[in-house]
């Protein structure tokens, strides 16, 4: 089935009939009793996880996603309260994680992940006209200071990319660490990032689908011990000289 065929078959929905790229699915405008609704399906999944043990929430907001589509222009041309303005734009985002929080009570750990910038061409504002282009690092920085305050979010995971198919990104070690956060796979190059305050948490993912033992590699390599699972010991004795 080809991706246009495809395309007729799938019901999309999201903040405003902006396909991903020519013959993805045209999404439905979500109308704003269904957003209310969405709001009460994150609260309900919150509240399965905290009856399931989880010890942390993470929100994510990133990578071309529907917390994602209502932040950036390109992807967000609405006219009603959930578009246009910044603080429009905020506004679904802000509502899904004060709604999450109350949720999940004030003690447990919350994050939100974010791509700090859509990597589309051109700035992010235009500043003869005042106009934001594309969601990147200013309004991210902004939208964060208003998780921290207003619904209490620990900790911003921030990624980048994924709402715009033409993206042009430069990759490099630590790219998304220039100015952007938080990810890096090797042990010395992470621990750097730590060291020099460009990062308070490195996260890992892909590496980890790569190869499972990271960790131990990593520590190995930066010279301090940690505990191997109990049947891997034996395969990693060399943690023993750290002790």
């Amino acid at each position: 089935m080809t991706q246009r065929s495809l395309s007729s078959l799938v019901a999309v929905e999201g903040p405003s009939d902006i396909p991903f790229a020519p013959g993805y699915p045209i999404p439905k405008p979500m109308t704003l009793e269904y957003i209310n609704q969405l709001e009460e399906k994150y609260g309900a999944a919150t509240r399965r996880a905290a009856a399931a043990g989880f010890d942390f929430l993470e929100i994510h907001g990133a990578h071309g996603y529907l917390v994602h589509n209502f932040l950036s222009p390109l992807s967000n041309a609405r006219e009603d309260k959930y578009g246009g303005s910044l603080e429009n734009r905020f506004r679904f985002p802000l509502q899904i994680a004060k709604h999450v929080r109350a949720q999940w009570g004030e003690k447990k750990p919350l994050f939100f992940r974010l791509s700090a910038t859509d990597w589309a061409e051109g700035p992010e504002k235009d500043e003869s006209t005042g106009v934001w282009r594309q969601w990147g690092v200013e309004q991210s920085s902004m939208l964060s200071h208003r998780l921290a305050s207003e619904a209490n979010v620990d900790l911003i995971d921030v990624s980048s990319g994924g709402n715009w198919a033409a993206q042009k990104i430069k990759i490099g070690p630590a790219y998304q660490a220039r100015p952007y956060s938080r990810a890096d796979h090797r042990g010395k190059q992470a621990e750097q990032l730590l060291q020099d305050g460009k990062a308070d948490v490195v996260f890992l993912a892909k590496e980890l689908l790569r190869n499972v033992d990271f960790p131990l590699k990593a520590a190995e390599e930066l010279g301090v011990a940690v505990k191997p699972a109990n049947q891997y010991e034996r395969a990693w004795t060399r943690m023993s000289r750290h002790h």
